[in-house]
């Protein structure tokens, strides 16, 4: 190779190497301006708020943490969990004292940061009807049951009324009657006389007789009949010892009576009588002879003794 070939190629790889130095600085400042690109798009959503701006975002959060105070207070009167909206006003918060500062703020992520407050708040807020709706509408069933259960108590009270009413129509109904009540004496001798008027003497045994009248409403059972033999001076004629004692009537009032028996009645008219004795001579004056069934007053008649 001579001299001249020589220095050509060294001209030669000089120039490649140059041109390799230039595609590197070239390669590097394209790199480092795409890199510049980034950073300055990046600045660009992070740059420091004016005072208007800053000043209608602390507002517009302001606004929200308002909006969940009231769903926060809503969800305390309905009684459900309110951990989450006092979670989120605690964030709020925090949002609007870093916000206030003054820092440099990515607006980008602080917009969709606000969105995202507002979408949830969005949702709490259609719980929240929801949640009313379902309880205005329990409300208003259970109004409806006590309207109801109201209504149901006073039928049952009127029930109850016409039933006592037509109990006591019932029991009054039931009471039986005494007819045909006759007084007679029984002498010493064993006679049975019939008079008007009885003399003291000619008073051995005392001889009430009646028959119960026709009534379809008694039930036939069992009924207790007292006889009261009522001297002139008011007093009622009792000796335990011979039957007497003591019995309520309907009203409540104990009186005293001479005496009782029991009997079944059968509605068919059936005769009663009681014989009685004293034991000591009769006072002069009007006897008052009373008939009770059950403690209800069914007929009376008088005696005269001279």
């Amino acid at each position: 190779m001579t001299t001249e070939q020589e220095n050509k190629k060294g001209n030669n790889l000089v120039f490649i190497l140059i041109i390799l130095a230039l595609l590197g600085v070239i390669g590097y400042l394209v790199f480092s301006n795409m890199k510049k690109t980034d950073t300055i798009a990046e600045k660009e959503e992070e740059v420091k708020l004016s005072q208007d701006s800053l000043s209608s975002k602390v507002k517009e959060l302001e606004e929200l943490q308002l909006q969940y105070h009231s769903l926060e207070a809503q969800a305390k009167e309905l009684g459900i969990s309110k951990d989450s909206l006092t979670a989120k006003i605690a964030e709020l918060d925090d949002a609007i004292k870093k916000l206030k500062s003054g820092n440099a703020v990515n607006m980008k992520k602080l917009n969709a940061q606000i969105d995202g407050y507002k979408k949830e708040l969005m949702v709490k807020e259609e719980e929240i009807v929801q949640l009313r709706k379902e309880r205005d509408a329990a409300i208003a069933s259970n109004d409806t049951l006590k309207q109801e259960k109201a209504v149901m108590k006073d039928s049952i009270v009127a029930l109850e009324t016409v039933r006592t009413d037509l109990q006591q129509k019932y029991e009054l109904a039931s009471v039986l009657r005494a007819d045909n009540i006759t007084v007679t004496v029984i002498n010493l001798k064993g006679k049975e006389l019939s008079e008007d008027e009885y003399k003291v003497k000619s008073i051995d045994n005392l001889k009430v007789s009646f028959t119960l009248g026709d009534n379809k409403v008694a039930p036939k059972s069992k009924k207790v009949i007292y006889l009261q033999v009522v001297e002139p001076n008011g007093a009622t004629l009792f000796d335990s010892s011979t039957g007497g004692g003591f019995f309520k009537t309907s009203e409540g009032k104990e009186i005293a009576f001479t005496a009782k028996q029991t009997i079944d009645f059968t509605n068919t008219k059936q005769p009663v009588t009681f014989v009685y004795k004293k034991g000591s001579e009769y006072k002069v004056g009007t006897y008052t002879i009373k008939i009770w069934q059950d403690g209800n007053f069914i007929g009376e008649t008088t005696m005269v003794v001279k």
